[in-house]
């Protein structure tokens, strides 16, 4: 996301700052993983939420805080740090923790173990732990047109594409092109690896790391979950205070 973090939010429209927001008003404060460009974090704030938001991209932390930079009201909710979901520390725990879009960037089990051992020791006793995971993306797929912004006389396209590895990985491929009054004047491509992993997976590695599921669901209008569903969200609680790290 090095070269893409301006072009990020015009082609990110999930609607789901109201679903995180479900969540995050029962609680007063959450942590944000992997918080990006702070699309969900800012609405929140705004919303006097306190959120403290972990985000190891520099170009993502950048932009973040350009969008901040003005509004000196929001930094009194939002705490943003440089780590990432294996590595972070901050001596505390929250009620709730959010992990939206980047769940399959931790590209093996013993990234993903890790990753959740870290984030228990980081959660209350049965504190909510929410992410996304969009399963019908791990497979091959042609470079193909995703989206088209048009800002006065400017218009920006987005193609994405992606290829399985013999690792248990995928190679994502996303370009954006800029035109204006019509002429090409900018192409950026980007690739970026993700993590194969499905839903059994994900529930095996929940149990390992003291979390119970409690909820699935297909899309942000909170809709029940069904086998091949190409969204999957998951709801869990903690349940255990230190991971058993044995066996990674």
């Amino acid at each position: 996301m090095i070269l893409i973090a301006h072009l990020y939010d015009l082609f990110d429209t999930k609607e789901n700052i109201e679903f995180f927001y479900h969540y995050a008003s029962e609680s007063g404060e959450i942590l944000d993983i992997g918080a990006g460009t702070g699309r969900i974090a800012i609405p929140l704030a705004e919303k006097g939420i306190k959120v403290f938001c972990i985000e190891p991209s520099p170009a993502m932390r950048k932009e973040f805080i350009r969008k901040i930079s003005k509004r000196k009201k929001l930094l009194a909710n939002i705490m943003l740090i440089d780590s990432n979901a294996i590595s972070f520390k901050l001596n505390r725990t929250f009620p709730a923790v959010f992990l939206s879009g980047c769940f399959d960037h931790l590209l093996d089990d013993r990234e993903r173990f890790l990753a959740l051992s870290n984030i228990g020791k980081h959660l209350r006793p049965n504190s909510k732990l929410i992410f996304d995971v969009f399963l019908g993306m791990m497979k091959d797929s042609p470079l193909s047109p995703s989206g088209k912004v048009t800002e006065g006389e400017t218009e920006y396209r987005r193609y994405v594409g992606g290829k399985i590895l013999s690792n248990k990985k995928r190679e994502t491929i996303l370009v954006f092109e800029k035109y204006i009054h019509g002429k090409l004047v900018d192409r950026i491509e980007e690739h970026s690896l993700v993590g194969i992993i499905n839903r059994n997976n994900i529930h095996d590695l929940l149990k390992k790391t003291g979390f119970q599921l409690t909820k699935e669901f297909a899309n942000y209008d909170f809709i029940r979950y069904k086998q091949g569903d190409p969204l999957l969200i998951v709801e869990a609680i903690n349940i255990k205070s230190s991971p058993d790290l044995e066996g990674y």
